[in-house]
């Protein structure tokens, strides 16, 4: 049994922690979740939604049944029982069907109407800003900006200090929050280093943590979607697949009435979201992908795939801010040949891409791919294997 205890408050040195001291089979977890003082009003502690959701994922996978101390949103808790964990264990049989015992409260939390989304300046948050910065619709344009870190600064930054990118994303998603003249929401939390699970299958709950945390401040929070379009859901074996893969199911059950959550841009594949927000001078000035480095590194797998992205679509000598482009032209034939690696593998992000480019994917960087992955097997500079790729390639190829 897991028991999550009533939230509280704690300040200290200009900032607040909501926190919530987790029991699991004895030990106590205390799992914070920390803003500056002048979002502290906004910290909901007369309810456990927040901690439901952050460790939900962990608790199916564990196979721990959740008790909370604090009560839960009725429509939250319906959604979570009758939809999400059913849906999730019938197609996954490593997760355990849990129980969740709880009061409940009925009447809605109350919030100041704000409207939010991430500034990880990422394609997905760029494009989740520019459908939404001033939105056709009323009522539904962004009013604040947010930068969390709930876990996505483990996975690749630990070589070059989690600390020191976490400050570099941080201070550039200042400066377009500035640019764009709305305030901007810091957030540290603990979550994933005491509920460790790996970031991209669990990235929609610690996320959905950080928004109920503030649920007095939203009624409308757009999660920019993974990068996949709706064509690509799926609940089969979904405790091994990124959590956004099933985003259509997940944030329409942890909504509820009064806090509306959207898989923003899941519509659009990557090319097509780059497409959109490529001619934008604040993206151009200030677009961050990599996953090893504060700053753009060019060799990344998010690197890579955004610069050739960017070469697809003509648009590659618009980025020298944030790439080094005269690097990527240098070495582009490597990047080629990366390029048709993914296209083998059948990267659903670069399909689009490959289909552009695919044009200066020549014989000779396809005969490199596979004389490189021949070579890097050891013991295994066979000539008659050389000769077989040569071979192969030159039938399936008319220019050869």
């Amino acid at each position: 049994m897991l028991v999550i205890n009533q939230p509280y408050l704690e300040e200290k040195e200009g900032k607040t922690k909501l926190i919530s001291d987790i029991d699991v089979d004895g030990k106590i977890s205390s799992i914070y979740f920390e803003v500056e003082n002048n979002y502290s009003k906004y910290l909901c502690y007369e309810r456990g939604d927040a901690f439901l959701i952050g460790i939900l994922n962990w608790a199916m996978r564990h196979g721990h049944d959740i008790k909370s101390v604090a009560p839960i949103t009725e429509e939250l808790l319906y959604n979570i029982n009758k939809f999400l964990i059913p849906s999730l264990t019938k197609y996954d049989n490593t997760l355990t069907p849990i129980k969740i015992v709880a009061d409940m409260e009925s009447e809605p939390i109350k919030n100041a109407g704000g409207v939010g989304t991430g500034i990880s300046c990422g394609v997905d948050s760029f494009h989740s800003i520019h459908n939404n910065y001033k939105s056709p619709y009323p009522g539904m344009s962004l009013t604040h900006l947010c930068i969390n870190s709930v876990g996505s600064f483990h996975n690749g930054y630990k070589k070059y200090g989690i600390e020191k990118a976490r400050d570099e994303v941080y201070e550039r998603a200042q400066e377009v929050a500035d640019e764009l003249g709305l305030p901007l929401i810091k957030s540290m939390s603990n979550i994933k280093e005491e509920f460790n699970v790996y970031f991209d299958y669990a990235h929609t709950y610690y996320s959905m943590f950080a928004v109920y945390c503030l649920q007095k401040l939203w009624k409308i929070y757009y999660y920019g979607s993974h990068g996949y379009d709706f064509s690509h859901f799926n609940l089969k074996n979904n405790s091994n697949i990124a959590s956004g893969h099933y985003e259509l199911l997940s944030l329409p059950c942890f909504s509820t009435h009064s806090l509306h959550l959207y898989s923003e841009g899941g519509t659009e594949d990557r090319l097509e979201k780059t497409k959109l927000i490529v001619d934008d001078k604040l993206v151009q000035k200030y677009l961050h992908v990599c996953c090893s480095q504060g700053v753009n590194c060019n060799n990344c797998i998010k690197c890579c795939r955004t610069l050739l992205t960017l070469d697809a679509l003509g648009k590659i000598d618009n980025f020298s801010e944030v790439f080094d482009i005269e690097y990527y032209k240098k070495h582009r034939e490597n990047y080629l040949i990366w390029l048709y690696k993914q296209h083998l593998d059948n990267d659903p992000m670069l399909n689009a891409v490959y289909d552009i480019l695919k044009k200066d994917i020549k014989l000779t960087i396809k005969l490199k791919y596979y004389m490189h992955k021949v070579f890097s097997i050891r013991k295994t500079e066979n000539k008659t294997v050389i000769k077989f790729l040569v071979l192969k390639l030159s039938i399936k190829n008319k220019n050869y």
